[in-house]
């Protein structure tokens, strides 16, 4: 019976010094532990009429307060473990949400979900671990939120549902979305950053029903054709952006419903009459929205009418040269030949404009095109941004240009046709020839222009593209079947942008210099036991005792 209290005094100290080289995985130290608090139990009950020898109650009595001690830490352990609470001791709170990111999930009125594609062969890096703590700390802060973590090879029929918006097979991609009575709302991240998440979660939450109308009777690119020159699938990408796509005929007296927003004009073959260009005109000057889409050629007299915007539509079609081997032969021996084409790569994006300051590694070809540059005096307020040019400079080290604005279009159909029969240095312009122009219009300093009162700072706006087919199901369509990112993107920021919901939050994180420690999950489970199983059951106790022999010496 005497050899009970220092067997369950063992018992107590080999299970604390088990469970502080446990990884978690096995009860062995919970064992051991209990066994030797049942020995000193039993021990105690045995000899209760030696416990009443005052030297006895020293030592009871420090036992006792450390029992209370080690309980008061269970419970305070037990309560932490459904109460995460996370400290970050960066210098900058680099790991910890930052206040406009606490902000978006506090206001959070709907649930949220984000929906994490990350492909397993890249999980074992370490930023899949950040991504998740990151995520763990969002749901933390905001019950509202969720998070599920798919693999687009496993998780397939999800993917497929989302596949217009997944990054490539080995590159994650975040997805925040907003389930209501129609079609979710769904905002891809930029990226796998704090700002980045974010921003999406707050812009599909921000965004609300635009009501964009394709004008109709002109013979333009039809809206609900699958046919590879139709707009099916430019439908299917802005309805996902939560916008109601219908398409118009504009009545005899030129009126345009009250609900529009957005006027889409893609590819017309035949001239607007003078009472759609005047309808049109006066719905951009009371703050609508246009988009003009003119291929190589074509309405003339509407390209005309753009300059009231501040617009200059070239008559030409805009030629890039083509370097690549004319055979097999050719190929075999590495000789190279420049021929021109009519198929146009976007060579540089405006870097600062809403539209296209993310597009900077993007790849955009249109497939026919004429310059769209803005006129050289714009009209008071009037503030035209040229979107997208071609490339420049000289081909080789001839005194060809790589692109130009070819003034004689025909002449490409001859079928002998070079790139020195073509290009006149005097009648054509070398390249960088521009694409696209977006234009914001001042309402309070515009001629006819009509103010909102109730929105003082709305504007008018236009985005004019020297092209329509890249905005086509054949246009839209990317290499293995799948879907041109470029131009994916480039079609929707132009919509989000005439529409007002680009932007709608910029956050951005400290770049620090990485200081954080990354544990092993036995240094996680060791740093864990030491402070949760050793100081309460061996630390606390020990001082508690070392106290008690101290009292008995000096007292007895």
């Amino acid at each position: 019976m005497k050899q009970m209290l220092p067997i369950g005094i063992g018992l107590i100290v080999v299970g604390a010094l088990l469970a502080l080289f446990n990884s978690g995985d096995t009860p062995y130290p919970t064992y051991t532990l209990i066994a030797g608090v049942a020995l000193v139990a039993v021990y105690v009950l045995a000899n209760l009429r030696e416990m009443g020898k005052r030297s006895t109650m020293y030592g009871l009595n420090a036992l006792l307060m450390s029992g209370f001690m080690v309980a008061i830490l269970v419970v305070i352990y037990l309560i932490a473990q459904n109460r995460d609470k996370t400290w970050d001791f960066s210098a900058t709170g680099k790991y910890t949400l930052d206040p406009q990111t606490a902000s978006i999930l506090d206001s959070l009125e709907s649930p949220v979900e984000l929906l994490v594609f990350y492909p397993t062969p890249i999980r074992t890096g370490r930023e899949f671990e950040l991504i998740k703590s990151l995520l763990d700390q969002y749901t933390a802060r905001s019950g509202k939120l969720t998070y599920k973590v798919l693999d687009p090879s496993k998780d397939y029929d999800t993917a497929m549902e989302y596949r217009t918006l997944l990054n490539s097979s080995l590159e994650p991609t975040i997805i925040a979305e907003v389930k209501g009575e129609g079609a979710p709302f769904r905002e891809k991240a930029k990226g796998t950053k704090q700002e980045d998440i974010s921003n999406a979660i707050k812009k599909v939450t921000h965004r609300t029903s635009v009501h964009a109308y394709f004008l109709v009777g002109h013979y333009e690119k039809e809206l609900e054709s699958e046919n590879p020159a139709g707009l099916a699938l430019l439908k299917q990408f802005l309805e996902e952006e939560n916008f109601t796509v219908s398409p118009l005929r504009l009545p005899a007296t030129g009126d345009i419903p009250e609900d529009a927003q957005i006027l889409a004009l893609v590819g017309p073959e035949e001239e607007l009459t003078d009472v759609e260009r005047e309808a049109i005109r006066r719905f951009v000057l009371r703050g609508g929205a246009l988009f003009v889409a003119l291929d190589p050629g074509m309405c003339p007299v509407t390209a005309g009418w753009l300059k009231d915007f501040g617009v200059q539509v070239g008559e030409n079609t805009v030629i890039q040269m083509e370097v690549g081997a004319g055979s097999l032969e050719d190929l075999l021996t590495g000789r190279m030949t420049a021929r021109p084409s009519r198929n146009v790569a976007v060579e540089k994006f405006h870097e600062r404009h809403e539209i296209t300051k993310d597009l900077g590694n993007s790849s955009v070809t249109l497939i026919r095109a004429r310059s769209v540059g803005n006129v050289p005096s714009p009209p008071d307020g009037i503030m035209p941004t040229q979107l997208a040019e071609t490339s420049g400079g000289m081909l080789g080290n001839t005194k060809l240009p790589n692109s130009w604005a070819e003034s004689n279009p025909e002449a490409l159909d001859s079928g002998t046709a070079t790139v020195e029969t073509l290009y006149d240095s005097n009648v054509d312009k070398a390249g960088p020839v521009a694409l696209a122009q977006a234009v914001e219009i001042d309402l309070d300093r515009v001629a006819d222009g009509k103010p909102d009162p109730a929105n003082p700072a709305k504007k008018g706006k236009v985005v004019v593209v020297g092209d329509s087919d890249f905005l086509t199901i054949s246009g839209m369509s990317g290499r293995g079947g799948g879907v041109s990112r470029g131009a994916h993107d480039f079609a929707l920021n132009i919509f989000n942008w005439l529409a007002g919901q680009v932007d709608l939050i910029t956050i951005r994180e400290a770049e620090l210099a990485d200081t954080s420690i990354i544990l092993s999950a036995s240094q996680k489970a060791m740093i864990r036991n030491l402070l949760v199983v050793v100081i309460p059951l061996f630390f606390f106790p020990a001082i508690g005792i070392a106290v008690g022999v101290y009292r008995w010496r000096r007292y007895v």
